[in-house]
């Protein structure tokens, strides 16, 4: 088999095009949109809730993980 055939550069190149492409947003008759910025506190603890839940997730993973590695003695 040829190495063309493993050639994936084209994705390389859509991907990138989808990025340096501006957006297309539609126009709407009227006034402007207002921005909302995010409530830093609020962002930030929902990501705390995050990292402890996952945290727990992690902790049984290792468990898990030592039970069928760790061989007894």
């Amino acid at each position: 088999m040829s190495e063309s055939a493993y050639d994936i550069s084209y994705l390389f190149e859509a991907e990138l095009a989808k990025f340096s492409a501006p957006a297309a947003r539609p126009e709407k008759a009227g006034a402007e949109p207002q921005s909302q910025e995010p409530d830093a506190a609020a962002v930030q603890a929902a990501i705390a809730e995050e990292l402890l839940n996952i945290g727990g997730v992690h902790e049984a993973l290792i468990e898990q993980y030592k039970q069928f590695t760790i061989e007894p003695h």
